[in-house]
């Protein structure tokens, strides 16, 4: 598989994996800068020319796919001198590190507000399962898909089917057209006990009814407190759908931001 096709599965399969490129040659070498390969736990995508160099660079990869975390690392290897190799030139790699990724956040809509969130969500390091139940409102251009893998569309048939099949501790936006399948996808969610975040949009006497709902519904407080509506960061004005979408990212991203702080171990001594 070339290293193009390995990018997309592994970025829509959420695995982690290295990517190597020949920054700069001088003299002789296997293959010219600019070339790629693709490297994970289990395999190697292309080739960046093979022999002692490319080893080296397989073992070096998944050395650092053992820390876990985005790294960019650049290496200059002599190929005759420190690997036998006869070419004999120099050559430069370069190293980026993909990590799994654990910041995933579950769009449920595909309306304006869905469409301008999953625009800015496409751009961050997040994986995005988009729902809605009318697949017309997913963008048709197959180049939309292509260029933003970290996005899985999913039709929906029935919201709490839905909800079963994310994954723990995700995100939760609730931006659809219907208040009663928001309702339903609430449900769901704070059903779960698993969720890092659930946000629904709406006014705040939207949220009060739904918070009075889930109450009737036999909800405890403690669960009906995990529900942030309105979603969003109130000094973000604004209601066209671009401007809600970025004040909810924004929240996300310090959300996301802050429990990342707490997870890391406390080095000081």
């Amino acid at each position: 598989m070339n290293w193009i096709n390995a990018l997309s599965q592994l970025s829509q399969s959420n695995q982690a994996f290295v990517i190597v490129t020949i920054l700069s040659v001088e003299g002789s070498a296997p293959r010219d800068a600019q070339t790629k390969m693709i490297v994970d736990n289990t395999t190697i995508h292309d080739t960046i020319g093979g022999g002692n160099l490319e080893y080296q660079a397989i073992t070096k990869s998944r050395e650092l796919l053992l820390l876990d975390q985005s790294v960019l690392h650049r290496e200059t290897f002599s190929l005759g001198k420190d690997l036998t190799q006869c070419c004999g030139g120099k050559v430069e790699l370069l190293f980026e590190v993909f990590p799994v990724c654990d910041f995933t956040v579950v769009v449920l809509g595909a309306g304006h507000v869905g469409k301008a969130l999953v625009a800015i969500l496409s751009e961050l390091n997040c994986r995005v399962h988009w729902v809605d139940s009318r697949p017309s409102q997913f963008p048709q251009d197959s180049e939309f898909w292509a260029h933003n893998t970290n996005v899985q569309k999913i039709i929906m048939e029935y919201p709490d089917k839905t909800i079963e099949s994310c994954p723990a501790n995700s995100y939760y936006l609730i931006v659809t057209h219907s208040h009663e399948t928001d309702f339903e996808f609430c449900e769901a969610i704070l059903s779960r006990h698993d969720s890092v975040f659930c946000g629904l949009i709406g006014s705040k006497s939207k949220a009060a009814k739904f918070r009075n709902r889930l109450s009737r519904k036999k909800f405890t407080q403690e669960e009906i407190n995990q529900l942030t509506s309105p979603v969003g960061l109130a000094d973000i004005p604004g209601k066209a759908p671009m401007a809600v979408a970025v004040s909810i990212s924004a929240q996300l991203l310090q959300l996301n931001h802050q429990r990342r702080n707490r997870q890391l171990p406390n080095t000081l001594s």
